[in-house]
């Protein structure tokens, strides 16, 4: 695996580009599953299922719920990566551009000081920022993080449709969209995992992700503003 200096400069590399980033590359058989939401109930129980494949796991975090889950945000940071969701998951570019930086800002910095980590990673909440928050990160070497395929969790699908959809979207460089505190997620991700391990599969980090597949900034670049992303 990378090391943390490798990791750090992957993600800074792609960072430095001020767009946001849906996939890595395609030269190797590693995947990010990511996380939204937490922590809460089911984190522990996901991590308990990532550890028997040693696998890890990004996870995006609101920092709303740090103050009653704070010993599972630390075990986040142990175990895998974590990157920020704002404080209390808004939809972005609904509210001003102070209160969005406040959003990030906060939230970052109680996760870096209950985690005793760098939070350089983020996920703007439904997937949907503004070009003066992405400045604005740009700025701080944050770097936003969407996804290749979305399970649709948090769309109401159920566990059987969240399996496929997850299974469909593993690909070398691929980033998978889950939500850590569903039963219906939980139920899939156990079954996920295994099949992951059977296809020759690793499940990385993010920052694991972008150092082992570097993504091509060209694709990076021409990818931005498609979709979900800047608004």
């Amino acid at each position: 695996m990378p090391t943390e200096a490798e990791q750090r400069a992957a993600v800074a590399r792609v960072a430095a580009l001020g767009v946001p980033i849906y996939e890595a590359g395609r030269q190797g058989k590693y995947v990010a599953l990511t996380f939204d939401d937490g922590p809460g109930p089911y984190t522990g129980k996901v991590l308990d299922e990532l550890r028997k494949y040693r696998f890890r796991a990004t996870w995006f975090v609101n920092g709303k719920n740090f103050a009653q889950w704070g010993d599972t945000l630390r075990r986040e940071a142990r175990e895998g990566a974590v990157g920020d969701h704002t404080w209390s998951h808004p939809y972005l570019p609904d509210v001003p551009v102070g209160r969005q930086i406040s959003e990030v800002s906060r939230s970052a910095a109680a996760a870096s000081r209950i985690t005793g980590t760098d939070i350089t990673l983020f996920r703007p909440p439904y997937g949907s920022t503004t070009r003066e928050l992405g400045a604005w990160m740009q700025r701080r070497g944050m770097l936003p993080v969407l996804w290749s395929t979305d399970s649709r969790d948090s769309l109401g699908a159920g566990r059987e449709e969240i399996l496929r959809l997850s299974k469909q979207g593993v690909r070398p460089g691929a980033i998978i969209l889950l939500h850590e505190n569903r039963g219906q997620t939980y139920w899939a991700v156990n079954r996920l995992l295994p099949w992951i391990k059977k296809q020759g599969y690793t499940a990385v980090t993010v920052p694991e992700l972008l150092a082992l597949n570097p993504p091509n900034v060209r694709a990076v670049r021409a990818r931005a503003g498609s979709g979900v992303g800047f608004r």
